[in-house]
């Protein structure tokens, strides 16, 4: 073979691999989200939107000009964006997002129903209202219904969010043991439910119910005389709970979150930490454990005031003030990490000290009874109560979005575990003093 046509086959292997080579080049730049710029011959790099929503197919407004629906994913270039997302007979979701080179932004939109539909689960008088540990249950006292054998302690399982209200089970009558003057608590692990009576000075009964059945009054035992070593076994498992869910957080949050802060409550997911400050302090950035940056526009508020509420987030180590929020130093309640709880200054009595260990477990699962946040489903939103209404807030402090007008009752609002109804406690349409469950679709 000559020498030429060596050559021009060599030529044309090098030009080939050139072209392989700078094609995968440019094939890699443009996933990155760089785009060509004819004006300049150059590559302007570009940031990517991920607009996502739920209910699907929202109109998408980038700085008030429609431009796609979601489910989509838009190349901007980079700068500050106000997106606006809607649909009809949904609220709005509007946020400035931030979009950076080579990153991807995402607007998860969770867009709540304008008006949303109504069922009442009871119709007599409701009290007593409790959530479970794994917020799948809610035990409750009903009254005044005119069959006196309807009249007891339920449990509503709010699992099954199609039909609300279908499971429903009495586990106990008010025949022997008037349960509107007892104080309830759930075993840690949600399989036993602890009914107290007391007077001022001391315990008058107590026992254990079965929250999957009903439980008849001849066949329980008194468990008074062991109740000081049942709340401790349950204080001690409440703690290996806590303990455990806090170990995957950077250890200055585990510091906060153990000793300068109450109210603190984990999101479902186990990812974020809400909590209120006890005292002012500065928590430092976790450059050494930080896995990816943290893409979100919001404000981080890293100096901490005592008596102010944040929320946490593992994943983009960023810490947001939460200014809905209203802290009660006098029901504020503290995470449980030790074994014992005592009054300071003196030996409690043996009433005082179980209370305390029962109002400690009563507020893990039950952030109602101390302030006005609860975790939403989500693990991105947080559900406010007050006189003022009911509204959600996402957990950077973002789209406050008003539910329902008007005070629902003792703060209850739970949602189902997959978020579609949330169950309030309310005297809607009903006389001041009567309160029943009523079920609002948020779908």
């Amino acid at each position: 073979m000559s020498t030429p046509i060596k050559r021009t086959r060599l030529l044309i292997t090098l030009l080939v691999t050139l072209l392989l080579a700078g094609g995968t080049v440019l094939a890699i730049q443009f996933a990155k989200g760089y785009r060509p710029n004819l004006a300049q011959l150059a590559l302007d790099g570009t940031g990517l939107l991920s607009a996502t929503s739920y209910p699907k197919n929202a109109q998408v407004f980038i700085n008030d000009r429609l431009t796609t629906v979601t489910d989509d994913t838009l190349n901007l270039t980079p700068e500050l964006y106000q997106v606006k997302i809607m649909k009809t007979g949904f609220l709005p979701w509007i946020k400035t997002v931030s979009i950076k080179p080579e990153l991807v932004s995402t607007t998860d939109a969770r867009l709540f129903p304008s008006i949303p539909s109504l069922t009442p689960l009871t119709f007599y008088q409701v009290s007593s209202p409790l959530l479970s540990p794994d917020g799948s249950k809610l035990v409750y006292t009903l009254t005044n219904s005119p069959f006196s054998q309807d009249n007891g302690v339920y449990v509503l399982s709010l699992a099954n969010s199609l039909f609300p209200g279908n499971q429903i089970i009495q586990i106990a009558d008010l025949a022997a043991f008037d349960y509107r003057q007892a104080t309830f608590a759930w075993s840690p692990d949600g399989s036993q439910i602890l009914a107290l009576f007391h007077d001022t000075s001391k315990i008058i009964a107590s026992h254990l119910l079965n929250p999957r059945n009903l439980n008849q009054a001849k066949n329980l035992t008194d468990t008074t005389f062991r109740l000081p070593l049942l709340l401790n076994q349950w204080q001690d498992q409440q703690k290996s709970i806590n303990l455990t869910a806090l170990a995957r957080f950077p250890e200055f949050i585990q510091k906060v979150a153990s000793e300068s802060a109450v109210n603190v409550y984990f999101s479902p997911d186990r990812e974020k930490i809400l909590y209120t400050a006890i005292k002012d302090l500065e928590i430092p950035e976790n450059l050494t454990d930080k896995a990816i940056p943290s893409i979100n526009p919001t404000p981080q508020n890293r100096k901490l005031g005592a008596g102010k509420t944040y929320v946490y987030d593992l994943k983009e180590d960023s810490n947001f003030l939460i200014t809905e929020a209203k802290y009660d130093p006098e029901t504020a309640q503290p995470l449980i990490v030790a074994g014992t709880v005592a009054a300071s200054g003196k030996k409690p009595s043996e009433l005082t000290a179980n209370l305390a260990v029962i109002n400690l477990l009563r507020g893990a699962y039950d952030p109602h009874t101390t302030q006005n946040l609860g975790w939403y489903t989500t693990s991105r939103h947080l559900i406010i109560t007050g006189n003022e209404g009911l509204s959600i807030v996402e957990y950077d402090d973002n789209n406050l979005t008003p539910i329902i007008p008007g005070p629902v009752t003792e703060g209850l609002a739970v949602p189902s575990p997959d978020g579609t109804h949330l169950i309030i406690l309310s005297n809607l349409n009903q006389q001041t003093n009567v309160a029943n469950l009523i079920s609002l679709d948020l779908k």
